[in-house]
């Protein structure tokens, strides 16, 4: 009687079944691993121009962390500027619409939605400070009176904040802003702030252009991408090795009789 061999074992229809059933156990592990590969990477749209107007509340929530597909969102909303709250902000680039930027000032104001959410709003670009602070006084110091408005714009994030000099403001922080004098006490605010694009204020309307999207990488599908393709491959070599276990088996058995 000849040796059992690895391929004689294998090909007997116990073995081959087997076989059948780890095969079936690995495309189930692989489609799983496909299914976390396919979440890995992600491409989030930043195209303003291109999307659809939706209502700020629809989009994000107060109180909430900033999302990633809601960066460069195309927004309406109806707030009323808190009266007397008005800031400028440093070092912000207007393109040109020619291929060129120029640097600037954004002047901003916190407002109050219609839902009673409080939202930052940077409503129009200066080409010097002089101009930018000089509206900022008249506003400050007028007889102004808060009046609920339609905007549209769009939704960004909050940037990290950096020393300020008075009311000019050298990043876009919502924490910032939030902790200035005379600001209420109980808010309750977006995460983001809102580049409005209409209605134009004075100064000139803030263009940032479209953005051409990004990428997010996520580590942890990417681990669970890897693990079932791992599982994938233990099916199949558990297979091999139960068929190798049972050519020594019968080896040994073969030997002793």
């Amino acid at each position: 009687m000849s040796e059992p061999t690895f391929f004689k074992v294998a090909t007997r229809p116990k073995w081959v079944g087997a076989l059948f059933l780890a095969l079936s156990v690995a495309a189930i592990f692989a489609s799983l691993a496909q299914w976390q590969a396919d979440r890995t990477y992600r491409y989030v749209p930043k195209a303003p121009a291109n999307q659809t107007v939706v209502p700020l509340a629809e989009l994000a929530k107060p109180s909430a962390d900033f999302e990633a597909n809601q960066v460069d969102r195309l927004v309406e909303l109806k707030a009323t500027p808190i009266v007397g709250q008005v800031y400028v902000v440093a070092n912000r680039v207007q393109l040109d619409g020619q291929g060129g930027s120029k640097n600037g000032y954004w002047l901003v104001r916190p407002a109050i939605t219609e839902q009673g959410k409080f939202i930052t709003l940077a409503l129009s670009w200066f080409e010097t400070r002089t101009e930018a602070e000089d509206l900022a006084g008249i506003i400050k110091h007028g007889l102004e009176v808060g009046v609920l408005q339609d905007f549209q714009g769009i939704y960004e994030p909050t940037e990290d904040p950096r020393p300020a000099d008075g009311i000019v403001f050298e990043s876009l922080s919502i924490a910032q802003v939030i902790n200035q004098p005379g600001m209420p006490d109980d808010i309750d605010a977006y995460a983001g702030f809102v580049i409005v694009q209409k209605p134009v204020f004075n100064g000139e309307k803030i263009v940032i252009g479209n953005n051409p999207g990004s990428t997010i990488f996520n580590w942890l599908t990417a681990f669970y991408a890897v693990e079932w393709i791992l599982f994938a491959g233990f099916a199949v070599f558990l297979w091999g090795r139960l068929v190798k276990d049972e050519v020594i088996r019968e080896t040994s058995e073969g030997r002793i009789n």
